[in-house]
């Protein structure tokens, strides 16, 4: 009797068995660390937590909509296309296999790819029994529009893949050449795939979409949700409309679809405009420091991630599995190809260390708050050792520029956005930033080791402010003062204690504030800026940088 191995192999269809069996070793590790708290530098994604609240399973129990109105809406305003336009997909790898099951032959139909690049699409390809026709970029792994234009005479395929910029190479696609390509090739879909775009000098073409254009985007990098699988489709209505004749009746978990949107809530924009930035800024510097390295003989930079070539890609590959970190070794793209994934300061820090650029770090004094209620929705990053961005926006402008006025004065970056009940009433808003602010600037103080602790008193024009503070671990709040008029550009004058008592309670310090003077808008801001003025001194590091100010040996 024959096993089921080989009933198996009977049943299944020829393309199927005429791919590579799938190393499931190399599968589990592609999931999951081989050991305990490995660094994953190997797969691209981002590294910060998503930007997402809790209640999200409440519809769990009821299909999802097939394509869900607002994540559709959300996605097309994003993305700046009509949302006719948009087709939402499981992470762009489900829009790769849509267009070729919709498209393609089995047997009779081909797609172009430009080698090295992202393998799915082939491996989709031949999952569907379609041809896989190669171009390939340049020996420097440039992108050669004419070959790519050559191979496509010839083939005749019904789709062309262009990675921009290239996964694993970075190499971008410049839109002259992409619309160049899409004129000479009228019968095939020319279809740009701008997973990195994000991070990427390059424009978008999605602006352009339309005739044999189409666009794939994903939330998978720069937004954080590698998990979640949210991608899209971007084409013609014409196209879109076909294509989804093939796709799945509810191709995403209502799970998904609900991070997906709270995730790219107004408030939390910021932030992502302000991690990109910041990926973009440590990609940049790991390529400048691992150029001295003898061993690495090119460096490439395109995604959120470094190409590299080394000399001893198996050497190198002990050396990180004795520190426990993963990259991607990506040896058909070239020789002692390796793929590293930008990942958080201390990650990148342990990555240098195996290539001998090893150095004392401190642990990042940075910190992200999302804070959701009933009446506010709040994101909030601070970085202590950092003094840009400052970008705020609370709904109140005057309350915007004295946030804006602690941050100057206290050295610290601060990208703070809310989206709160304003036609109500300021009061929620105010004193929810407020905890919201305190509670970052406490988590990112961390053990407050090297702190100077204590801190201020300033003068402004005819208004004397004192604000002294204590880092201590201890909340309370005093505040000395009275104002004669109601608000202040917007801000009520009464809320201007509670704010400072809702900072002490949050950061856990004791905030004393006194102030006098005749000008109300001098009292408040003068309040502000000495405040920022008190944070400055005791958030500095100051002497060894490691001694915790307190005899106590613990705040």
């Amino acid at each position: 009797m024959s096993g089921p191995a080989s009933l198996a192999r009977r049943l299944a269809r020829p393309e199927i068995l005429a791919l590579p069996p799938t190393d499931t070793a190399a599968a589990a590790a592609a999931g999951g660390a081989p050991i305990g708290r490995s660094i994953k530098l190997d797969a691209n994604e981002n590294p910060f937590a998503p930007l997402v609240g809790g209640g999200l399973a409440a519809s769990v129990n009821r299909y999802p909509e097939p394509q869900p109105a607002a994540l559709r809406q959300r996605l097309a305003d994003l993305y700046g296309c009509a949302p006719t336009q948009l087709w939402a997909t499981r992470g762009s790898d489900d829009a790769i296999d849509l267009l070729i099951r919709t498209f393609c032959r089995p047997g009779e139909d081909s797609i172009v790819i430009v080698e090295p690049t992202f393998t799915a699409y082939a491996q989709f390809a031949r999952l569907q029994g379609a041809k896989v026709v190669a171009a390939r970029l340049t020996e420097d792994l440039q992108f050669d529009c004419d070959a790519v234009i050559a191979a496509c005479a010839e083939a005749r395929p019904k789709l062309l893949f262009l990675c921009t910029p290239n996964n694993p190479t970075g190499t971008p696609v410049e839109p002259a050449e992409v619309r160049r390509i899409a004129a000479a090739l009228p019968d095939t879909l020319v279809i740009a795939d701008e997973a990195y775009i994000e991070f990427s000098d390059t424009p978008s073409m999605v602006a352009e979409v339309g005739g044999n254009l189409v666009v794939l985007r994903t939330l998978s990098k720069a937004y954080g949700l590698a998990g979640a699988r949210v991608g899209c489709l971007i084409a013609d209505p014409e196209i879109i409309e076909v294509a989804s004749r093939a796709s799945p009746p509810y191709p995403l978990p209502s799970l998904s679809v609900a991070a997906t949107l709270d995730a790219l809530a107004a408030e939390r924009m910021p932030l992502h405009t302000e991690r990109i930035a910041r990926l973009v800024a440590d990609r940049d510097m790991l390529a400048e420091r691992l150029r001295a390295v003898a061993e690495i003989r090119s460096i490439r930079t395109g995604g959120n991630f470094l190409f590299l070539e080394v000399a001893d890609p198996a050497g190198l590959a002990q050396r990180l599995a004795s520190a426990g970190i993963r990259l991607r070794f990506r040896p058909n793209a070239a020789p002692g190809g390796v793929r590293v994934t930008v990942g958080t300061e201390m990650e990148n820090a342990a990555m240098l260390a195996v290539f001998g650029l090893a150095e004392a770090v401190r642990p990042s004094r940075r910190a992200e708050i999302v804070r959701d209620t009933k009446e506010t929705r709040i994101a909030v990053a601070v970085d202590l050792d950092r003094t840009e961005p400052r970008r705020i926006d609370t709904g109140i402008g005057f309350y915007d520029h004295m946030l804006d006025q602690v941050a100057a004065h206290g050295g610290f970056a601060l990208t703070l956005a809310c989206s709160g009940d304003l036609e109500i009433d300021p009061h929620h808003s105010i004193e929810d930033i407020a905890l919201a602010l305190g509670a970052a600037l406490k988590v990112a103080l961390g053990d407050k080791r090297g702190i100077g602790r204590f801190g201020f008193a300033l003068p402004m024009d005819e208004v004397r402010a004192e604000v002294l503070i204590d880092l201590s671990g201890r909340p309370f709040s005093k505040f000395e003062g009275s104002f004669d008029t109601p608000d202040v550009g917007g801000l009520p004058t009464q809320m201007v204690p509670h704010i400072f008592r809702s900072l002490a309670d949050s950061m856990g310090a004791a905030i004393h504030v006194k102030v006098e003077g005749d000008n109300d808008h001098h009292k408040v801001e003068g309040c502000f800026k000495a405040f920022g003025r008190a944070l400055r001194m005791g958030l500095a590091i100051e002497g060894r940088g490691d001694a915790l100010p307190s005899t106590k040996g613990v705040l």
